[in-house]
């Protein structure tokens, strides 16, 4: 029997930073926690391993499933094993991602590709695993780990910012219609954060060697990429943590008062204004076309 206040959570991308910070900490605040890990018996037994053991140190449990997003029927899998041990779940959270970094031109279409499957297809495929249960509870929160570069964008990184604004397209228009079977939608969209991550030192590079070669001017900008990112951080440190507690305060929110788009953000990124611009528009927009309704949770089940 779930505690009061206890909910039912899967996160994707739950063997490393974000999603692996994010796991321990609904796992420590007395969430039934269902950590999404790609062979967590197999070639990622250390990250399965790793996340048990911190969370058992400190007093508490959590479920470790195998989920591959790239698979229709690992996506099927995984939800099918929470409904059968919990009779529901109540927030899936979308954090699983791929950072590619380049001069665009230099990346193949299957990179592009690739990318847009793992940080958008990804999404879908467990939505349409995990959305027929929601509906039918009539609630449940879907919160998408996207990015604060939908909003201002940075050279370098095309395939990235392409997959993480697809991403942020599949949440924003799905949102409009689940939200007429009570389930809610949250867009967290963290700054920049370059520490605590596995993503820089997984990210991948453009393939097509011979265009790299006909940018040699561009190369001391290049170069100078990661110096341009730490200027950001003209506050402080910019811990990783912030956003798996980022993550607890919207869950801990009673249903109705979540929101639609948020941010974490340690540096000078700044995407908030663009965040409530999009929202007055939408609203402007909805408003004339009748469809203001669909910007407000249903609760009539």
């Amino acid at each position: 029997m779930k505690a009061q206040n206890q909910l039912t959570v899967l996160i994707t991308g739950a063997g490393s930073g974000m999603g692996l910070h994010t796991a321990q900490t609904l796992a420590l605040q007395g969430h039934k926690v269902y950590a999404g890990i790609r062979e967590p018996e197999g070639r990622n037994i250390h990250k399965s391993t790793r996340l048990r053991d911190y969370v058992e140190s400190n007093g508490k449990s959590v479920n470790i499933v195998d989920l591959d997003i790239h698979l229709d029927d690992s996506c099927k899998s995984a939800i099918e094993t929470i409904i059968q041990k919990e009779g529901s779940i109540d927030v899936v959270i979308h954090n699983a991602a791929h950072l590619f970094i380049g001069y665009s031109e230099a990346f193949t279409s299957e990179q592009i590709s690739s990318s847009i499957n793992t940080n958008a297809l990804g999404a879908h495929r467990l939505n349409r695993a995990v959305l027929p249960y929601m509906r039918a509870k009539g609630s449940g929160l879907l919160l998408y780990v996207g990015s604060g570069i939908t909003n201002v964008t940075a050279p370098f990184m095309t395939p990235y910012v392409i997959g993480k604004a697809a991403m942020d397209a599949l949440a924003e228009n799905t949102a409009y219609e689940i939200s007429q079977f009570g389930i809610e939608t949250t867009i967290l969209m963290p700054g920049v954060f370059m520490d605590g991550t596995s993503h820089f030192e997984t990210a991948e590079f453009p393939k097509d060697e011979s265009v790299l070669k006909e940018y040699n001017r561009l190369e001391k900008d290049y170069a100078n990429y990661e110096a341009g990112l730490r200027n950001l951080f003209r506050f402080g440190d910019a811990p990783i943590q912030g956003v798996a507690d980022k993550i607890g305060e919207i869950l801990a929110l009673p249903k109705g008062q979540r929101p639609f788009r948020d941010t974490i953000d340690y540096s000078d990124w700044l995407a908030e204004p663009g965040n409530e611009v999009r929202v007055a528009l939408t609203e402007r927009v909805f408003k004339i076309m009748g469809y203001s309704h669909l910007m407000t949770i249903n609760n009539n089940f």
